[in-house]
């Protein structure tokens, strides 16, 4: 099944980004793998759910935001997080504009600017290179609607199978 190939690639890929921001390398190293994690697993998700075909799959970047959206309204995940459904509803819209930011680091979605694998130039011609970029998205990660994203991304890989089949 598809949705398992994409939650399996989601997973090898959150490893490879947890073994990487542990390093000291250019933080956008650690940035392509956390948004190729969390695409593949909103694709995962989605398909899992009939509300991406397969074609929609292979041909977008967004799955992640999506994929919070409707995990919003999902009782059991709710119910992990120690929290009433109002409170969680609130919860995952404030980290919805992080998930936003994270799938804008794919290339495609970048639209020739900021992307944490190619080289992009700015409106002002000069020529930028992903590892020596200050991203935004860094400094969020690190503020509490990012640490609670990041919560949610590792507990549903690791619960994906219990929690939506």
């Amino acid at each position: 099944m598809w949705a398992d190939a994409y939650l399996e690639q989601a997973r090898s890929d959150w490893q490879v980004w947890e073994l990487i921001r542990q390093q000291e390398l250019p933080p956008c190293h650690a940035l392509h793998y956390l948004q190729m994690a969390c695409e593949k697993l909103g694709k995962a998700f989605l398909i899992t759910g009939g509300a991406l075909s397969l074609e929609q799959a292979r041909n977008s970047h967004v799955a992640f935001k999506r994929f919070l959206q409707a995990a919003s309204r999902h009782p059991e995940l709710q119910r992990l997080l120690a929290m009433n459904s109002s409170q969680f509803r609130a919860h995952i819209k404030r980290m919805l504009p992080l998930a936003e930011a994270i799938e804008r680091l794919a290339p495609a979605l970048a639209q020739d600017g900021p992307n944490a694998e190619y080289p992009w130039q700015s409106p002002d011609r000069k020529i930028h290179t992903p590892m020596r970029y200050d991203f935004p998205v860094i400094r969020q990660l690190l503020e509490p609607s990012g640490l609670n994203l990041i919560k949610i991304v590792d507990l549903v890989l690791q619960r994906f199978y219990r929690l939506f089949t």
